[in-house]
């Protein structure tokens, strides 16, 4: 056996440095941008005054010609002009002053008691109590809006049809009755849910709410609103839900009924004013027009 000791040498074998990859700047340069945007959204919001977080939240919520849509009802040779509103709220001129602000406030007032008088109506008739919960009753830039909201328990209407239940045709007469005491006109507005029929179906959604707000206006006629006041009718489908969430909820199915302010019934005039198709011909072959 040797007395000589075996001398083992271990060689550590060292790998370079590799540089760190810059994709995490890209990430947090991402979150800053977000931060920033969010701040800067509760600092907007933080100067504005109830009355335009309310026309703020109108506007997003229904953003129709019905319903408000301001860029639609606003004429277009008022579009982009100044405002005093912290943000554009997207077309929605503020009111003239002088004058004007009068005959708003009295246009309020007769809004405000509209809307206490169907309430009231509501509270002492038992039969439509029940139907409480199902109208949405509020005061809204162009007027006061009156929605009758479907219920999975209880239809405003029966499946695919425009024939209202006997219940509601109660309650849009009894709506009618109040509503016949203004001077202001009406525009009524039909909306479905996104359950729709064959994809080669003739008669679709917008058939169908078109009907249904066509069906609430001989009722609301019935009840004592003269055909005059009628400014228009129309079907939306399921294009401006209620529930943008839930495109299926039953309460997107709803017949929307406006009593105009003289302002949004201006602007809604103003949309039948365009140039006919006579006038257009003529510019095109006048050559003093060119």
């Amino acid at each position: 056996m040797s007395d000589e000791q075996s001398i083992i040498i271990k060689r550590v074998k060292k790998c370079p440095h590799v540089a760190h990859g810059g994709a995490w700047k890209v990430a947090f340069a991402d979150f800053m941008t977000a931060a920033m945007a969010f701040f800067l959204m509760l600092w907007i919001l933080g100067g504005a005054d109830d009355e335009q977080l309310k026309r703020m939240a109108e506007y997003f919520q229904d953003p129709t010609v019905i319903e408000g849509a301001p860029e639609i009802l606003v004429k277009s040779d008022e579009a982009g002009q100044s405002s005093d509103s912290l943000i554009d709220m997207g077309g929605f001129k503020d009111s003239p002053k002088g004058d004007g602000d009068k005959i708003d406030q009295e246009e309020r007032k007769e809004m405000e008691q509209l809307k206490k008088q169907i309430e009231q109506k509501i509270e002492n008739t038992p039969s439509l109590q029940e139907l409480k919960e199902q109208l949405k009753i509020e005061i809204t830039p162009n007027g006061l809006r009156v929605q009758v909201l479907d219920d999975r328990k209880r239809p405003m209407f029966g499946t695919g049809v425009d024939l209202p239940k006997a219940y509601a045709q109660r309650l849009l007469q009894e709506v009618g009755n109040i509503l016949s005491q203004t001077d202001n006109r009406i525009s009524i507005a039909g909306h479905t849910d996104s359950s729709g029929y064959q994809a080669d179906a003739d008669y679709t959604n917008w058939e169908l709410s078109a009907d249904r707000a066509n069906a609430a206006r001989r009722l609301l006629l019935r009840g004592g609103v003269e055909s005059d006041s009628i400014a228009q009718v129309v079907g939306l489908a399921d294009t401006v839900p209620f529930d943008k969430e839930n495109p299926y909820n039953p309460r997107n199915r709803r017949i929307s009924i406006i009593v105009l302010n003289q302002e949004a019934e201006e602007r809604l005039k103003s949309l039948s004013e365009a140039p006919g198709m006579e006038d257009l011909s003529q510019q095109m072959t006048d050559p003093a027009s060119r």
